[in-house]
C-alpha cells in the first residue's frame, strides 16, 4: 500500500483504477494536463472532486431554495379561498363594481 501526501496536508492511501476513454478525448485530457503542468491523474482527480462537490452543493441548494416557499405555505394554507379571489377578478375585470 502506498501513501501519498497532498498539498493540503492530508494523508490518504491511493488506489489505481483502469478506465476506458476514447482516443480523441484522452488526447484532450493529456493536452490540458500538459498546459496546466499537471499529470493526467491529477487532472482527472481534480475534475472528479469538483463534480462531486457540485453534486453536494446542488442537493443542499434545493432545500435552501424551497425554504421560503415552505414558510409561505405555513402562513397561507387554509387562510384564504382561491375561489373568492377568482370570483373577485372575474367580476371586476370589465369595470364592474366590487361588491365587498
Amino acid at each position: 500500500m502506498k501513501l501519498r501526501i497532498y498539498a493540503v496536508g492530508e494523508v490518504d492511501s491511493v488506489a489505481k483504477i483502469m478506465i476506458s476513454l476514447p482516443d480523441g478525448f484522452l488526447r484532450r485530457v493529456d493536452r490540458t494536463a500538459k498546459a496546466q503542468g499537471r499529470s493526467r491523474s491529477e487532472l482527472i482527480r481534480e475534475a472528479l472532486r469538483g463534480m462531486l462537490a457540485d453534486q453536494e452543493t446542488v442537493s443542499g441548494s434545493w432545500k435552501d431554495a424551497l425554504a421560503p416557499l415552505r414558510e409561505l405555505e405555513e402562513q397561507w394554507v387554509g387562510r384564504w379561498d382561491s375561489t373568492d379571489i377568482i370570483r373577485y377578478y372575474r367580476e371586476t375585470r370589465y369595470g364592474r363594481q366590487d361588491r365587498r
